[in-house]
């Protein structure tokens, strides 16, 4: 195991896609096609099962499984790499963690707040404090959403530091409706390392965030990565343009299958839209109860993508 610290939490983190085959399986054939890709464009790390990786819809073997197939790669690539150990209860996260834990290349872990209910001050601590007492060296990533119930601001981290000191990084979802919360909380928490979305992201290293938690980098990983150089430079004009576009990309796409009747949740929209850029192998199904876009969705969105935003079109190498 080697543990992420702060100077490797920077850049453009590639978050990695589930495939499954047409009997609901785990296709593992294109996974590790798409993990090899994914390391070889340049990311400077990946993590899995968050949101776009479908945690919630693993059956634990099929966890080992997928996070034996990825250490591997992560390894041969010398890409760092974060295993997602999200559920709804602390025993079920602390047994993920567990195995997590037991891996060579697994430098942190990312994990959500147990989402069914809202927990209270006492039990967020708590479960803070476990996780850091089951693996007090590995590294934790807090993907903070609003999903979970609880969404996490400036003070919380503060108090969660001192609880589970290995708290490194931090994934800011919604920052757009929450910015003067990022600029707060990086400000209240030096050495806690930030990442927002692509259509964020110049903005969000303009007030100290870190980087992105990236799916658009399926799609083109050249521009993700060339957007990133800019705002890391301090090119902030150039930035700022790119970042408009990827910003544009999203809503756009996101209204249009929308008005098809189709799905833009998480997980639906990533492979859908990798899938329709040429840069995902395999099926660009979810498991139910979320459907993913239909073939014809799929060649619509390409045909969409060619028109509009030309540069998010590629081909994979076979």
């Amino acid at each position: 195991m080697r543990s992420l610290g702060y100077d490797e939490l920077r850049g453009i983190w590639a978050g990695l896609m589930m495939t499954w085959d047409e009997h609901d399986r785990f296709d593992e054939e294109n996974y590790r096609r798409n993990v090899e890709r994914i390391c070889a464009s340049g990311a400077h790390g990946v993590y899995t099962t968050g949101s776009t990786g479908e945690f919630y819809a693993l059956e634990f073997e099929e966890f080992r499984a997928m996070m034996d197939l990825v250490d591997d790669i992560c390894g041969a690539h010398r890409t760092p790499l974060q295993i997602g150990c999200n559920g709804d209860s602390t025993r079920k996260v602390l047994r993920l963690l567990e195995c997590a834990a037991g891996k060579k290349n697994v430098g942190g872990v990312q994990v959500v707040v147990p989402y069914w209910m809202e927990l209270n001050d006492r039990e967020l601590l708590q479960y803070f404090k476990d996780l850091y007492a089951c693996c007090p060296d590995l590294s934790l990533i807090h993907y903070n959403i609003p999903r979970a119930k609880r969404y996490l601001l400036g003070p919380d981290y503060v108090k969660i530091r001192e609880a589970a000191p290995s708290l490194r990084g931090v994934k800011f979802t919604f920052a757009g409706s929450n910015f003067a919360g990022l600029q707060d909380a990086v400000r209240l928490n030096p050495g806690l390392a930030f990442f927002v979305g692509e259509n964020l992201l110049a903005s969000g290293m303009l007030v100290g965030a870190r980087g992105s938690c990236s799916s658009l980098i399926s799609t083109n990983p050249k521009f993700i990565l060339s957007l990133y150089d800019h705002a890391a430079e301090g090119r902030w004009g150039e930035a700022a343009a790119m970042q408009k576009i990827a910003a544009e990309l999203i809503s756009d796409i996101a209204e249009f299958v929308t008005s098809r009747g189709e799905g833009s949740m998480d997980p639906v929209f990533d492979k859908g839209l990798a899938a329709a850029s040429g840069g995902y192998f395999g099926s660009q199904r979810t498991r139910a109860p979320y459907i993913g876009w239909s073939d014809e969705t799929v060649k619509a969105v390409r045909m969409r993508l060619a028109e509009r935003f030309p540069q998010f079109i590629s081909s994979p190498s076979p």
